[in-house]
C-alpha cells in the first residue's frame, strides 16, 4: 500500500508541476502579444492567441499534465487527497512566475510556499485510505442518495450564479475596454495631426516703421510698464488647439481617463478572478467523474464489463464536458489576470469543492479515524493560509509590461 501511495503522490506532483509550467507559458504568450497589440488591438490579440507557437506548446503541456498523471493518481488515491496535494503546483507556479514572467519572489511568497508544502504533506499522509473500485450499481446507489442529490443541486445553483456574475463583469469589461481603445485611437489621431500641422510663425519684434512716432519719454514709459511676452511655441499652440477640438474639456480629461482606466481594470480583474473560481469548481467535478470512470475501467479490465449501461456513457460525456468547460474558463482567467492570482484561486475552489464532493458522494467520512480527520483539517487550514499568502501579490495593470528578454536566434 505504501508503494501505491508514494506512486500516486509522485504522479500528482508531476502533473501539478506540468500544469503550472503550461499555464506560465500560455500567460507569457498572452502578455507578449498584448504588449505588441496595444490597447486598440487587444481584443483581436485575444482572438488570435491560439496561433502563437508558445501558447500552443503551453496548451499541449497543460493538456498532457491534465490527463496521464491525474488519472494515475486518482487510481491510487482518494479525490480529497489528490486535490489538496496538487497545491505543490503553487510552489512551481511561484517559481515559474519568477523565471518565465519576471515576477519577484518575496518573503511572503516563501512563507506561503512553506505553508502549502506542510499542508499538502499533512493531507497526503493522514488522508491515504485503501479504497476499492466501485461498480456501476454502487455508483448508481451513491448518485440516488438524497444527501448527494441536495448537495449537487446547491452546487449547481452556486456555479450558475457565479457564471451569471462573471458574464456581467465580462460585458462591463468589454464596454470599458472598447471605450479605452476608442480614446487611444483618438489620441493617436490627434498626435498625428499635431505632428503634421504647419508651423505658425509669430513675430514679436517691434514694428520697424510705426504709424505714429511717440516721444522718447512716452515710449520708454510704455516699454517699461508692459514687458514683452515670450514667443509662443507654435507646436504647443497647435497641440492645444487639436486637444481642445478632440476632447472639448482639457481640464477634466485626465481625471476622466483615470476613472475609466480604473473601472476597466476592476472589471478585468473581477472577470478573470471569477473565471478562475468557476474553473476550479468545474475541475472538482471533473476529478469526481474521472475517479468514477477509472473505477469502471479497472473493473472492466478485470473482466466485469461496466460500459454496457447509459449511466457509464453519461459519466464519460460529463467528464468530457466538464474538462472542456474547465479549459475554457482557465484560459479566460489567464488572459485577464496574473498566474499568481488565477492559479491559487482555481486551486482553492477546486480543492474545497473536491473535498466536499468526495466526502459526500463516496461517503468516505466513515473510513477516517478522528485523528485523521483532525490532521486533514489542520492541513487544509495550512493550505488555505498558504494560498492566501501566494495570491496576495496580484499583477498591477498600471505598471508597464516587463518580461525577460527572448533568447536571440542565431542568423
Amino acid at each position: 500500500m505504501h508503494r501505491r501511495v508514494l506512486l500516486g503522490i509522485a504522479a500528482s506532483v508531476a502533473g501539478s508541476v506540468g500544469h503550472s509550467l503550461g499555464m506560465a507559458m500560455q500567460k507569457r504568450a498572452h502578455m507578449r502579444l498584448g504588449a505588441h497589440a496595444g490597447p486598440v488591438g487587444r481584443r483581436r490579440q485575444r482572438q488570435q492567441v491560439w496561433r502563437d507557437g508558445q501558447w500552443q506548446a503551453g496548451l499541449a503541456l497543460y493538456l498532457l499534465s491534465s490527463t496521464g498523471p491525474p488519472m494515475l493518481a486518482l487510481s491510487m488515491l482518494p479525490v480529497f487527497v489528490t486535490a489538496p496535494l496538487a497545491a505543490v503546483g503553487l510552489v512551481a507556479n511561484a517559481a515559474f512566475a519568477r523565471w518565465i514572467l519576471a515576477t519577484s519572489f518575496t518573503r511572503t511568497d516563501a512563507l506561503g510556499t512553506l505553508l502549502v508544502v506542510v499542508g499538502s504533506g499533512c493531507v497526503a499522509l493522514f488522508g491515504a485510505i485503501d479504497e476499492p473500485p466501485l461498480s456501476l450499481d454502487e455508483l448508481l446507489r451513491l448518485y440516488r442518495r438524497p444527501l448527494y442529490a441536495g448537495f449537487i443541486a446547491l452546487f449547481s445553483l452556486a456555479v450558475a450564479a457565479l457564471i451569471g456574475l462573471e458574464l456581467f463583469w465580462r460585458r462591463r469589461h468589454r464596454r470599458l475596454d472598447g471605450r479605452t481603445a476608442g480614446r487611444a485611437g483618438a489620441e493617436a489621431l490627434a498626435s498625428l495631426l499635431v505632428s503634421s500641422a504647419p508651423a505658425v510663425v509669430y513675430d514679436s519684434d517691434a514694428e520697424s516703421e510705426p504709424l505714429l512716432s511717440p516721444s522718447p519719454a512716452s515710449y520708454d514709459a510704455v516699454t517699461r510698464a508692459t514687458p514683452t511676452p515670450p514667443a509662443a511655441d507654435p507646436h504647443s499652440v497647435a497641440d492645444a488647439m487639436y486637444r481642445d477640438y478632440f476632447y472639448a474639456a482639457s481640464e477634466g480629461l485626465l481625471p476622466c481617463e483615470i476613472k475609466t482606466a480604473q473601472a476597466e481594470q476592476t472589471a478585468r480583474y473581477a472577470s478573470g478572478a471569477l473565471s478562475a473560481v468557476i474553473s476550479g469548481l468545474i475541475c472538482s467535478q471533473t476529478l469526481l467523474l474521472a475517479k468514477s470512470g477509472i473505477g469502471l475501467v479497472v473493473l472492466t479490465a478485470k473482466g466485469d464489463m461496466q460500459f454496457n449501461d447509459p449511466l457509464a456513457l453519461a459519466i464519460v460525456a460529463g467528464l468530457v464536458g466538464t474538462a472542456l468547460a474547465n479549459l475554457y474558463y482557465i484560459q479566460r482567467a489567464l488572459s485577464l489576470c496574473s498566474t499568481l492570482t488565477a492559479v491559487p484561486l482555481c486551486f482553492c475552489s477546486s480543492s474545497l469543492a473536491a473535498l466536499l464532493s468526495s466526502l459526500v458522494y463516496f461517503d468516505q467520512v466513515r473510513l477516517l479515524t478522528p485523528l485523521q480527520i483532525a490532521m486533514i483539517a489542520a492541513g487544509i487550514v495550512h493550505l488555505a493560509a498558504g494560498v492566501v499568502l501566494l495570491s496576495l501579490k496580484s499583477e498591477t495593470h498600471d505598471s508597464p509590461l516587463c518580461l525577460p528578454p527572448e533568447p536571440a536566434s542565431g542568423d
